[in-house]
């Protein structure tokens, strides 16, 4: 047992691992493992900030048409090669990022890097390749669409993310869009996006990391340097709460909440993404065991990208109960109302499922490279794991109450008519007004008053619960001597706090309390 988890310890915080940068600014992170068996995952950064309604989904039908050969390794050669070499070449797409991912043998890889190169900067795109990928990608999307259970996360989106985000725009596009885009277009894509300051790559195997630069700089070393800027991610989150609802040939409610989370890197993540993983189990048991309303139920959080949000989801035929138990769940959460031992039990079942996941070098050079681009640094998504084991109840409602405020609901239904939710569900965390704001009466106590640690705390008379004040207005209270006040405001996370457990409110508006 002790041999068993000293093994997890060493994959959740991995040795033997170098950084570099090839000359032409192409990063690599490399964990060197011993055996005969390599994983190396090239990752072109930039993702939909870097595409529009119309080119949405053009990198990634350009690099599946790309993966079919190019230059000296044409169709047929490419084929040979990857089966003779019994190597796997796969593509993923996300919001920040393209992944290629190959597994081989160490004695074929100095080859296949060769052949991956030449399909990126000299593809050869026939015509049976474009159009296998996108007949493939027109499936998918299809499929997407005629499956609620599917298609609901994408009708959360629309009130969730701001108009105009990246992430609104789909990595594998739309069926419209992937229709549309010619050879020419990919092969324009490519020679634009494939260079070196847009490529990270990563690799864990057996291959030394002097070997292993070697090998790069003889290939992906002779891209030209330079590299894209795409714009900053905008958080997410919608300003009050939302309810979408779509009408689709479905014998059953599908409904998905979605609400903020914390961003990749930063600290609070760790004890948000325990929260969820208490509140999943909670779904589970109030929603299926003890009232019969589902068949699918489940709660999260994203935690890769740069932008992150939690969810909860149900399918059922009663759809305003199970959404308010939903809400309800997440508000025991919020208030700390867990069990320890259960807290501590489904976080080890978690991080022992994490630990053996990551076995694999397909998902070590995913950990590696998502972490790097998400938050800045290649360890962050294993020291997550981590962290979890000194948290408690306290450490993740806190977590929850400084992030969740609106709830943005996908509602997918075979009648909308007789869908019997009128509105948004509120998540009921913190009081909150019409205008998603959040409205606080009660009093008002100065923790270290003049001192460079000044800090307001308004205790809620309705909620009971305390909040640190920031902003100029809240400012303008201490000045006053306030002892009671109504405010009005915003969760944030600005401003300084002496308690640093407590939700942050921006002060929009103040009134004397009564």
């Amino acid at each position: 047992m002790i041999g068993a988890l000293l093994g997890l310890i060493l994959i959740l915080l991995p040795g033997n691992v170098t950084t570099f940068e090839l000359e032409n600014g192409t990063g690599v992170i490399t964990r060197t493992i011993p055996g005969e068996v390599e994983g190396l995952s090239v990752f072109i950064i930039g993702g939909t900030r870097l595409r529009d309604a119309e080119t949405q989904g053009l990198e990634a039908m350009a690099l599946e048409a790309a993966m079919a050969g190019g230059g000296e390794f044409p169709g047929e050669r490419w084929r040979e090669v990857i089966d003779r070499t019994r190597a796997e070449l796969t593509g993923s797409y996300n919001y920040d990022f393209s992944r290629l991912h190959l597994r081989c043998l160490a004695e074929d890889m100095p080859l296949l890097l060769s052949g991956l190169l030449q399909c990126l900067t000299e593809p050869e795109l026939s015509e049976t390749s474009v159009e296998r990928a996108r007949r493939h990608a027109v499936a998918q999307l299809s499929m997407q669409m005629v499956e609620p259970d599917d298609r609901v996360w994408l009708v959360a989106n629309e009130g969730f993310m701001p108009a105009g985000h990246p992430y609104l725009l789909r990595p594998e596009g739309t069926v419209e869009t992937v229709r549309s885009f010619t050879a020419d277009q990919m092969r324009s894509l490519l020679e634009a996006r494939i260079r070196g300051g847009n490529i990270l790559v990563t690799h864990a195997g057996p291959t030394e990391p002097e070997e292993l630069r070697s090998m790069l700089e003889n290939s992906f070393g002779g891209l030209p340097p330079g590299a894209d800027e795409p714009a900053s991610v905008a958080p997410l989150g919608a300003s009050r709460d939302t309810m979408i609802v779509r009408e689709m040939d479905a014998t059953t409610t599908y409904a998905v909440v979605k609400f903020k989370a914390p961003p990749a890197g930063h600290p609070d993540l760790p004890a948000f993404q325990a929260a969820m993983m208490v509140a999943d189990e909670l779904v589970w048991q109030v929603l299926r065991t003890d009232n019969a309303l589902t068949y699918a139920a489940g709660a999260g959080v994203t935690t890769t990208y740069t932008e992150n949000w939690g969810y909860m989801y149900v399918t059922t035929s009663s759809p305003h109960l199970a959404c308010s138990l939903l809400t309800e769940v997440l508000r025991t959460v919020a208030l700390g109302e867990v069990d320890p031992e259960m807290m501590r039990g489904v976080v080890r079942t978690q991080v022992t499922l994490d630990g053996i996941r990551a076995q694999t070098m397909d998902t070590q050079c995913w950990l590696m490279g998502a972490g790097a681009i998400s938050a800045g640094h290649w360890s962050i998504l294993f020291d997550a794991a981590q962290r979890f084991g000194n948290l408690t109840p306290p450490d993740i409602s806190s977590a929850v109450r400084r992030w969740a405020d609106t709830a943005s609901w996908g509602i997918i239904t075979g009648s909308p008519a007789d869908l019997d939710i009128t509105g948004p569900i509120p998540l009921g965390i913190h009081p909150m007004n019409e205008q998603g704001l959040v409205a606080l009466n009660g009093s008002i106590q100065v923790l270290f008053p003049g001192s460079r640690s000044e800090t307001v705390v308004l205790t809620d008379d309705l909620t009971g619960g305390a909040y640190a004040l920031v902003g100029d207005r809240a400012l303008r209270l201490i000045a006053q001597g306030a002892s009671r006040a109504s405010v009005q405001g915003v969760l944030s996370h600005e401003g300084w706090s002496v308690r640093e457990e407590l939700p942050r409110i921006m002060v929009t508006e103040v009134g004397e309390g009564l």
